[in-house]
């Protein structure tokens, strides 16, 4: 795989143009920086010979890490129609504008492409760095953008490998074992999952999850899994179809997110099969839109706002920590929320009565 984000050809620093040129890193901050900075033309004729014998070549985002902090911090997410982002980008702006930070928003609608396009003009723009809630990002590009010298935190989501940026994440494993129990409690004997796209971590964990317990409590997962081409409301409809139209279609189903059980929902009214009775579900997220008196979708509470506030947090930590002086960065570190399980109507439960605050049963 090709790079998709620019990095630095060779890791040279402020700090080695400034010991070559006999100068503060701070001189050398300001001579390439486009403030009216007054330095000797002495000075800036060694900065200039030690920038072209190192051939030190700062990229858009290097530039802005040497000329000043910019105050700003990117939020990347999958798609802007998904409700589970806005609660979570709530959140983070709320600790940016504690901490005198302004937010700059970008929706890759899914798409690996326009995901690129937005980080790349993000480090343009001279951002601190970045809050990822988006998911095609791999791996090795995420360790690109590290090596890039850009902090990334990711928000609801993490890698396989849990040692190149932090995560906040709720713990998927745990919702999902939560989610399949309960229904199994309620008598189920064929559940079906609606998983969402594989590529995706922690779907991925959920799948894996749905099978193991069904596995452990003797029960059958063959046939039983339909897999959405996306994780927007409209995919769930076809996933569900497809659990519906089955020789044995399952009595409950276990569906990856929110968006999707909405979308499984609509195919359920659209052929007259019944929630709970016929078809009892069980989703993830807690989305809004899951304690509306229509819906009272049964749901994993993924916390959104408090995992934006965690990823907020982290983020600034570790760009502030760049700035002292030159300190050390923190080690990674993967955060996990728990999670609960917020019984509603589709699974056939009583709804939870509403919270006294926020007016919802979550």
């Amino acid at each position: 795989m090709g790079n998709r984000f620019p990095t630095e050809t060779k890791r040279v620093t402020i700090a080695d143009v400034a010991a070559l040129a006999g100068v503060s890193k701070g001189t050398v901050s300001k001579f390439l920086g486009d403030g009216d900075y007054y330095i000797a033309e002495a000075t800036r004729g060694r900065i200039a010979a030690a920038i072209a014998e190192l051939d030190f070549q700062p990229n858009a985002l290097a530039r802005g890490l040497v000329r000043r902090r910019s105050q700003t911090v990117g939020v990347v997410v999958a798609s802007v129609l998904n409700p589970l982002y806005p609660e979570m980008i709530t959140g983070i702006d709320e600790v940016l504008g504690e901490r005198g930070y302004t937010l700059i928003f970008g929706s890759t609608e899914g798409s690996s492409v326009k995901e690129a396009d937005v980080i790349r003009s993000m480090q343009q723009r001279q951002v601190d760095g970045i809050v990822m809630a988006s998911v095609t990002l791999q791996d090795a590009e995420v360790s690109q953008l590290v090596d890039a010298g850009l902090d990334v935190v990711l928000a609801s989501r993490h890698m396989r490998r849990s040692d190149l940026v932090d995560a906040v994440i709720v713990d998927n494993e745990d919702g999902a074992r939560q989610a399949v129990e309960h229904l199994i409690a309620h008598g189920h004997k064929r559940i079906g999952h609606l998983a969402g796209p594989q590529n995706v971590y922690p779907f991925e964990i959920r799948r894996e999850v749905f099978e193991r317990v069904m596995r452990q409590a003797g029960l059958p997962v063959n046939g039983l899994i339909s897999v959405a081409e996306s994780t927007r409301q409209e995919s769930g409809a076809p996933a569900m179809a497809e659990l519906l139209g089955a020789d044995e279609p399952p009595t409950a189903v276990f569906v990856a997110n929110d968006s999707l059980a909405i979308g499984a929902i609509e195919a359920c009214a659209a052929r007259g099969v019944r929630i709970p009775d016929d078809v009892a579900i069980v989703g993830f997220d807690n989305i809004w839109v899951a304690h509306l008196h229509g819906v009272q979708l049964t749901t994993v509470d993924s916390r959104a706002r408090e995992i934006g506030r965690n990823a907020a947090h982290r983020l600034l930590d570790r760009i502030e920590a760049r700035w002292n002086d030159g300190g050390h960065p923190h080690p990674v570190e993967l955060r996990m929320l728990p999670t609960r399980l917020v019984r509603r109507g589709t699974c056939g439960c009583t709804p939870e009565p509403p919270d006294p605050l926020t007016g919802s049963s979550n």
